[in-house]
């Protein structure tokens, strides 16, 4: 049951629960009569749209990064007419530089996290059969090096 209420979660965009219970609001204000064929309508909405506003914000996300500032290289700054003096190249480089370790350290952690992870899930027997497997190769290898 609770895996049914994580996946309802992940349906339920605020905004557009809000947006559905004003418009039931209004059905059962300015049209009483309809309630019967508007709130099954309502409620297959939830999740469709909720998709939609979801993506709309991932869209403004994947915009906001690619306005990111660049930094341009040598070339560019020459090629479009830009001086930029060699401290102040300087110093941008690092802060870029800077930026992207922390960025690397960061997918590091993940990767090792779920590294970490997956080792934890795997099943016993599975291990075991990579343990086995290994073992095999060094045999023969240990074989083939003694022949």
């Amino acid at each position: 049951m609770s895996q049914a209420l994580q996946s309802l979660k992940c349906c339920l965009n605020p905004k557009v629960l809000i947006a559905l219970a004003a418009a039931a609001v209004a059905v059962v204000v300015l049209a009483p009569n309809l309630i019967a064929g508007a709130f099954p309508l309502l409620l297959a909405l939830v999740c469709p749209l909720s998709m939609l506003v979801m993506m709309g914000g991932m869209a403004r996300m994947g915009t906001k990064k690619e306005n990111a500032p660049k930094v341009l290289t040598s070339t560019e700054a020459r090629a479009s007419g830009l001086t930029v003096s060699p401290e102040a190249r300087l110093a941008r480089l690092r802060a870029q530089q800077q930026v992207l370790a922390e960025q690397n350290g960061a997918i590091a952690a993940e990767i090792a996290a779920l590294g970490a992870a997956e080792t934890a899930s795997q099943s016993p027997s599975r291990a075991l059969r990579q343990a086995e497997l290994v073992a095999a190769s060094a045999d023969s290898r240990a074989a083939r090096e003694h022949a």
